[in-house]
C-alpha cells in the first residue's frame, strides 16, 4: 500500500515538472531563470507537507483500533498519515482581469486520504479541487470541492493545535463539501460565506435531488477577538439508511488572543435530524482549547471536550477500508454496540482531555508528543479482548512542511 502511494505521488510531481508548470528542482536552473515561464505568468505555487505518527493505546485492544478516533484509528501502530501537495493560483483583487481568476488542487496521499472525502476506499484523494473568481474586490466565487465552513479543526494537521482530532470534528462535522460558494467581505472585521452543496458528506455525487446549504459569518470586533457563527441545513440520508430527512446544525467559535503567547478557543454546536420510527438523531458538543507558545519552538496545547450522541446515530461507526458515506472515519466500537444501534437503543456521551507538547527544531519541522484520555458513559472502547468505558493513548507525530 505504501509503495503504491509513493508511486502515485512521484508520478504526480513528475508530471507537473515535465509540463513545465512549476519551478521545481527537476527543472533546470536556466528554466527557473526565465521570466516568461508559465509558472511566472500565472503566479503558480506548489506547497504541502508530509506527516507520520505512532499511537500507543494502553488498553492494548485485540482489535487494533482506537475507537471513535479520526485519523489516528490504528492502535499500537506507526501510520503514514499524509503526504499533501497543493497546486494553486490564488485569485486577487485589482490589477488585470486575469488576476481575478484562480484555482486550487489539493491532493492527499496516505492513510488519512481514505477519509478526507468520505470515500474510505483508496489511499489518495483530491481534498480540494475548485476554481475561483473575484468579480469585485469584496466578493469571491468558488465552484468545486472545498473544505467545509463548519468547525474549528481541519483536515490539515499542521493547522490544528493538537495531533488527534476532537470528537466534534471527527464524528459530528463534514470534512469537505462539493458545490458553489460565495464569500462577501462587508468590512475588514465582518464577512459572510454561503455554499450550496451536494451533501453533508463531501462526496461529489448527491444521494437525493435536493441541495443543502452551509454558511459562516465571521466577525472580528477587536484585534484580539474573533467570533464565528456557522450553520448547515438540507435534506440528507440518515445514518440508519431510512428515507431522506432534513438535517440541521448550528454552532459557533470564539477565539481570544489573551496574550502574545496564550490563545483561548471555545467551539460548540447543536445538530438534529429526524429518523422515522426512532428518536431524532440529535448530536451536540463543546470543546475548549488553551494554546500556549513559550517561544517560536516550544508550545503546550490543551483541549477538553464533551460530545453527546443522543440517539447513537453518529458515533461508533466506520472502518479503515469500507465506504460508510456520511459516517466518515468514526471507528467501530465493540461488537455489542451494533445490536443496540439496530434496535435504536444506543446512545452515549463522550468526554476527552488532550495534552500536546509541540517542538519545532526548525520552522518547517513540527514534532508533537501527546497524551489523551477518552471516557464514555457506555463501554464503547476495546480493552484487550474485552470492553471498557475509557481509553488512554500516547502518540508521537512529525510533520515536514515545504
Amino acid at each position: 500500500m505504501v509503495k503504491r502511494m509513493m508511486t502515485r505521488m512521484v508520478l504526480f510531481v513528475f508530471s507537473i515538472a515535465v509540463i513545465g508548470w512549476l519551478p521545481m528542482p527537476l527543472v533546470s536552473s536556466m528554466a527557473l531563470a526565465e521570466d516568461d515561464s508559465l509558472a511566472n505568468k500565472l503566479n503558480l505555487s506548489l506547497y504541502g507537507y508530509v506527516e507520520t505518527s505512532y499511537t500507543q493505546n494502553f488498553n492494548n485492544p485485540s482489535t487494533g483500533v482506537n475507537n471513535n478516533r479520526s485519523f489516528d484509528g490504528e492502535a499500537n501502530s506507526f501510520r503514514p498519515n499524509m503526504a499533501q501537495l497543493v497546486l494553486e493560483k490564488a485569485a486577487s483583487s485589482g490589477g488585470a482581469l486575469a488576476d481575478r481568476a484562480g484555482f486550487r488542487l489539493k491532493l492527499n496521499f496516505g492513510e488519512d486520504a481514505k477519509f478526507t472525502g468520505g470515500t474510505g476506499s483508496d489511499d489518495f484523494d483530491f481534498q480540494e479541487a475548485y476554481v475561483q473568481y473575484m468579480p469585485a474586490d469584496n466578493l469571491t466565487l468558488q465552484a468545486g470541492r472545498m473544505n467545509t465552513l463548519i468547525g474549528y479543526e481541519v483536515i490539515e494537521s499542521p493547522l490544528n493545535p493538537n495531533f488527534s482530532r476532537s470528537f466534534l470534528f471527527g464524528i459530528g462535522e463534514p470534512f469537505t463539501v462539493t458545490g458553489f460558494r460565495a464569500s462577501f467581505d462587508f468590512s475588514d472585521s465582518a464577512s459572510l460565506a454561503v455554499s450550496a452543496i451536494n451533501s453533508f458528506t463531501g462526496l461529489q455525487a448527491d444521494d437525493n435531488n435536493s441541495k443543502s446549504i452551509e454558511a459562516l459569518l465571521s466577525l472580528a470586533p477587536m484585534d484580539n477577538l474573533g467570533v464565528s457563527i456557522f450553520g448547515f441545513w438540507g435534506p440528507e440520508g440518515n445514518t440508519r439508511g431510512e428515507a431522506t430527512a432534513d438535517r440541521m446544525q448550528v454552532g459557533g467559535i470564539v477565539d481570544v488572543q489573551a496574550t502574545d503567547q496564550l490563545e483561548l478557543v471555545l467551539e460548540g454546536y447543536y445538530g438534529n435530524q429526524a429518523i422515522p420510527g426512532s428518536p431524532n438523531a440529535r448530536w451536540n458538543g463543546v470543546a475548549g482549547y488553551a494554546i500556549y507558545d513559550f517561544n517560536d519552538q516550544w508550545g503546550l496545547h490543551v483541549r477538553a471536550e464533551v460530545f453527546e450522541d443522543a440517539a447513537g446515530a453518529f458515533s461508533c461507526f466506520g472502518s479503515d477500508s469500507d465506504n460508510y458515506g456520511d459516517l466518515g472515519n468514526a471507528h467501530l466500537c465493540p461488537g455489542w454496540v451494533s445490536a443496540a444501534q439496530e434496535a435504536g437503543t444506543f446512545n452515549q456521551t463522550l468526554w476527552e482531555t488532550t495534552w500536546t507538547l509541540q517542538y519545532k527544531p526548525t520552522p518547517n519541522l513540527i514534532t508533537r508528543a501527546e497524551f489523551r484520555y477518552d471516557k464514555s458513559d457506555r463501554e464503547t472502547f476495546s480493552d484487550g479482548d474485552g470492553v471498557s468505558d475509557s481509553q488512554s493513548t500516547l502518540a508521537g507525530e512529525m510533520i515536514f512542511l515545504f
